[in-house]
């Protein structure tokens, strides 16, 4: 009894080993895929903003990285604070890749303000979509620059902002790795609300001038004109996806068969441990039989009859 206990403790060891072993990358799975879209990709480094701000380092026009969940780890992400009349007056010389000239008005009530750079990196993918609507290639990382309001509670929303002056500078040059000989370049920007300008670069440069926050790349446009490297990336990730699903489902047909074969293994030991048992039941050292479902004792076949003791004796004259 104690070895059946133990191999069903066994068992149920390896079907729990088995659910974890396929829930775990299931998880991580689904949780990489429900970001594969730039407004959730927002959404969470918008929640890390505001975590930032309830800190304790914030100080006014000072950059500081962020720290993202580990579902982004291949997104870069910085916060600064900014009092609004002053980036008014002032803008930001350097923020980034982003440079902010004066004359940049806020549309609301909100003193302070949040700004985020954030380079998406290996999620750049998720833009995809913008850029082959019009023909086009993404040739660099994704950038983004997004102002946030501050709250009297420390809540911060999305603010609508006005270049009234110069264009804010996007400087693709440390972001974007050399492209090709024979490559033109291009400026895409996708602004919140999901429209998509594309423009020229400024002469001898990858910089781009862009009128509004959102997100920006580089963009190649036909199909001879050399390619570019954040697209080849595309293309490898989602072979790479393709390649982890078919491996995620050999994986867990392989761990079913496993269970499977640990369930019939249990079944069948006892199986066996109830055959012995009946066994020793029914031995002969025993000197008991099974009559149904009772246990009677029973005697062999060398006894002595009696007509045979009756038949051998004879009377004294």
């Amino acid at each position: 009894m104690s070895s059946t206990t133990c191999l069903i403790s066994r068992g149920a060891f390896l079907l729990l080993a088995a659910a974890v072993a396929i829930a775990l990358p299931c998880a991580a799975a689904l949780q990489e895929l429900q970001l594969q879209d730039a407004v959730l990709i927002d959404d969470v480094v918008q929640e890390a903003a505001q975590a930032w701000y309830h800190g304790r380092q914030r100080r006014t026009g000072v950059t500081y990285p962020l720290s993202l969940p580990g579902s982004l780890s291949g997104v870069a992400a910085d916060v600064a604070r900014f009092r609004a009349g002053s980036l008014r007056r002032y803008g930001v010389r350097l923020f980034g890749e982003f440079a902010v000239p004066p004359g940049l008005a806020v549309r609301g009530q909100a003193s302070h303000l949040l700004a985020v750079r954030a380079n998406l990196g290996n999620l750049s993918s998720v833009f995809d979509e913008y850029a082959a609507s019009g023909g086009y290639r993404i040739a660099s990382p994704v950038l983004g620059l997004t102002f946030y309001g501050l709250a009297r509670r420390g809540d911060t929303a999305r603010l609508e902002v006005l270049v009234t002056a110069a264009a804010i500078r996007v400087n693709f040059s440390m972001a974007v790795p050399a492209l090709q000989p024979g490559a033109v370049p291009l400026c895409m920007a996708v602004a919140l609300n999901g429209s998509v300008t594309v423009t020229d670069v400024q002469a001898g440069s990858n910089t781009c001038h862009v009128w509004d926050q959102g997100h920006f790349a580089l963009v190649l446009g036909g199909a001879g004109d050399g390619g570019g490297v954040v697209a080849e990336a595309g293309e490898v990730s989602k072979w790479k996806l393709a390649l982890f699903g078919a491996a995620l489902g050999a994986g867990g047909t392989v761990l079913l068969g496993l269970v499977l074969v640990a369930v019939l293994s249990i079944q069948r030991r006892k199986s066996e441990v109830a055959e012995m048992a009946r066994r020793a039941y029914e031995e002969e050292a025993l000197r008991v039989s099974m009559v149904g479902h009772v246990r009677a004792p029973s005697a062999g076949g060398s006894r002595t009859t009696p007509d045979a003791l009756e038949n051998e004796y004879c009377a004294a004259l």
